[in-house]
């Protein structure tokens, strides 16, 4: 009967997980853990809920990454952020080419790092780093923060 009580209430819970957005099944799997169930309750949950298709990491990992390539994130933290989501990037169909072009990350690069208003001393790296933790690589946001900062047509901002 407590093992009855418990699967359904476990469900409950999903569902009311899942009306609010989409999450991962690690996500999901972490929140009932943190609420107390066991662990064959949660995996059993879990499983047929998926197998339902309540939940879904591939739909989840579309999701994440269309909204995060609109947010102006680089592939590197998009990438990051799914691996701690519990998402393996191999399984993600079309990574990279359906959501953006590789090719296309210094100007993706290049237009977010023109939206910053930096001056002055260490503007070149203000920039960089701005666009690290955006998730852009390293040579990227390099180029990137050179051509913005050589646009602006002050070599003095240009300071690598």
């Amino acid at each position: 009967m407590i093992g009855e009580t418990s699967v359904y209430c476990a469900r409950a819970r999903i569902e009311r997980l899942i009306d609010r957005r989409e999450y991962s099944s690690s996500e999901v799997r972490s929140k009932l853990r943190m609420d107390g169930y066991s662990n064959k309750v949660v995996d059993d949950c879990i499983a047929r809920a998926c197998h339902v298709g309540l939940i879904s990491d591939v739909r989840y990992a579309d999701s994440f990454i269309r909204s995060k390539v609109y947010a102006g994130w680089g592939m590197q933290r998009i990438e990051h952020e799914l691996k701690l989501r519990g998402i393996d990037i191999g399984e993600v169909p079309g990574w990279p080419y359906e959501y953006l072009d590789p090719e296309d990350e210094l100007r993706r690069a290049v237009e977010l790092a023109s939206t910053r208003r930096v001056n002055g001393p260490r503007a070149y790296v203000k920039l960089v780093r701005y666009l690290c933790t955006r998730g852009f690589s390293t040579s990227v946001a390099s180029r990137a923060a050179g051509q913005v900062l050589a646009s602006y047509g002050d070599q003095d901002l240009v300071d690598f």
